[in-house]
């Protein structure tokens, strides 16, 4: 009772301030420890307004300074240095009251619960983090240690040369010791991800399942306090209601919008578009452990017999690349070619058969309920694979489910397809070890795991020279286009819309908006 007194007391103090920015988000979170989870809606819920990371990302994706200041690396490779603010404040809460600033007791803290399963603050995910353990981080970092407050030092097993993209993402969100450690003792780890702090632009004052998320500016907020006091996200998974919310002025902001919807906002003198290429991949994960997936002949058959043409004209209305390999070819570490063959039934008749399967055989695609930015409508991808397969003799239901439920049973490998999708990797290893690696193989959706393709990785990471890496990589996507650990359906083009009065949306490759550089005109 305590904390919504505090709030609607909140709400009556800026009931007569500007505007609250209201955002229409495709989907909520499954809470608010960036840590705990691995879905784009927790993303944005999280990590981008409640926390900051020790690197940022530019405009390109290149490591930038974040709540790390400097840094310098061993000449092994094995070790990073790194100064870190000072005077960088924690969210004051109705549930919290910081004691002190951020300092290197909150990095160590942050990190080395995703690598020691006996850390009172790994007791909130007993089954361990999913991004340290598709990424193996425990066979990355050796040891995080505090040097000072203002320093600590990261050792690694071995040289790693993306450890500044990898401590920029959003899984290693620093959240406060003060307050973990606080909750630890207590025994309710649990209220972290329900009542969150940490340094970001906003902080949290009311979730309302299945309907709105309130947050406010952070007052001191070491970057300077967002321009826009009041932020709201209003859930609202279906696309046509977003455009339709946006057109009435009940939103300022949406994104994963459909194509056709551009049209009528392109006529609106109320509202902008901006339509951008991101690193974006839609696909559909086999689980190579299940039969009889765990056969290469069977992958490669039925991705190559997919309609990738006609499935991006109905799904992403063409506003997508088609291809082959994790990333599009039109990207610093894609193939060369940026368009994927014609559906070839011959040879996918001829792989099936090699491998016992002349006459088909019965299986079930996964999909998440309504859509988002890497695939508008995954139901009806489902149901375009479900027609090209039936060509094959396979027998495919399609099933829905709610994201967080889907993201849950995939991670235990209970699927036998999925489809899914992975976005903002500019770096790849990013993509690759979280997705593709033997690391990954515990937890991932393919759980696919081939010695030739990791030792290209372990190359390319060790590596830090552009040139070498990329070349690596190339040959590791040849490897991955034969084994077809899963089938690339599509590389979307991101898609965009805010009302004329909001100015500051300057989407790039790295994230389509930051909520603290909006403002009113």
């Amino acid at each position: 009772m305590r904390l919504v007194a505090v709030w609607l007391a909140a709400c009556s103090l800026t009931a007569q301030a500007a505007p609250a920015l209201v955002y229409c988000a495709d989907a909520e979170p499954d809470g608010f420890d960036s840590a705990r989870s691995d879905l784009a809606a927790t993303h944005r819920a999280a990590a981008l307004p409640l926390y900051d990371r020790l690197f940022d990302l530019d405009a390109q994706g290149r490591p930038i300074a974040g709540l790390a200041s400097a840094w310098t690396v061993s000449t092994d490779g094995r070790r990073y240095l790194l100064t870190l603010r000072r005077g960088v404040k924690f969210h004051r809460t109705a549930w919290f009251a910081p004691s002190r600033d951020f300092n290197a007791d909150d990095v160590v803290w942050s990190l080395n619960r995703q690598l020691d399963p006996a850390h009172p603050g790994a007791k909130v995910a007993p089954a361990g983090f999913p991004g340290a353990i598709s990424g193996a981080w425990t066979q990355l970092i050796r040891k995080v240690e505090k040097v000072a407050d203002d320093r600590v030092s990261i050792e690694l097993h071995r040289p790693y040369a993306p450890l500044p993209v990898l401590l920029a993402s959003w899984q290693t969100s620093i959240v406060s010791a003060e307050y973990g450690a606080r909750l630890a003792a207590a025994g309710r780890d649990a209220e972290l991800a329900q009542w969150p702090v940490g340094t970001g632009p906003y902080q949290l004052e009311r979730y309302e399942r299945g309907a709105t998320i309130r947050y406010r500016a952070h007052p001191d907020y070491f970057k300077g306090r967002a321009a826009i006091e009041r932020l709201l996200f209003a859930i609202v998974p279906d696309p046509a209601v977003r455009v339709q919310k946006l057109r009435r002025g009940e939103c300022q902001l949406v994104d994963g919008l459909k194509p056709l919807d551009q049209a009528a906002i392109k006529t609106d003198a109320r509202l902008r578009l901006l339509s951008y290429r991101p690193q974006i991949t839609s696909f559909l994960a086999f689980n190579t452990t299940r039969k009889p997936f765990e056969d290469a002949r069977v992958r490669r058959a039925l991705s190559i017999v997919i309609d990738r043409r006609a499935l991006i004209a109905a799904v992403f209305e063409g506003a997508a690349d088609s291809g082959l390999g994790p990333y599009s070819g039109k990207t610093l570490w894609g193939a060369g070619t940026s368009a994927a063959p014609a559906a070839d039934l011959a040879t996918a008749r001829k792989l099936l058969a090699e491998a016992g399967f002349q006459d088909g055989f019965a299986t079930a695609i996964w999909v998440r309920q309504g859509g988002g930015t890497s695939n508008l409508n995954p139901k009806l991808s489902a149901e375009s694979i479900q027609a090209d397969w039936a060509r094959l003799g396979i027998r495919t239901e399609v099933v829905v489910m709610d994201g967080a439920e889907l993201s849950r049973r995939t991670r235990q490998g209970e699927h036998a397809v999925v489809i899914s999708g992975w976005m903002n990797s500019l770096d790849p290893d990013e993509l690759y070890a979280n997705l593709l690696s033997c690391e990954a193989a515990r937890s991932s959706a393919t759980r696919w795991c081939d010695p030739a393709f990791d030792k290209l990785l372990d190359q390319a990471r060790a590596d830090s020279d552009p040139a070498r890496r990329e070349q690596r990589y190339r040959e590791a996507e040849t490897r991955f286009i034969a084994e077809s650990p899963w089938a690339t359906l599509a590389y979307p083009y991101a898609v965009l819309a805010h009302r004329v009065e909001l100015s500051g949306v300057t989407p790039s490759p790295a994230a389509p908006f930051r909520f603290e550089r909006l403002r009113w005109k």
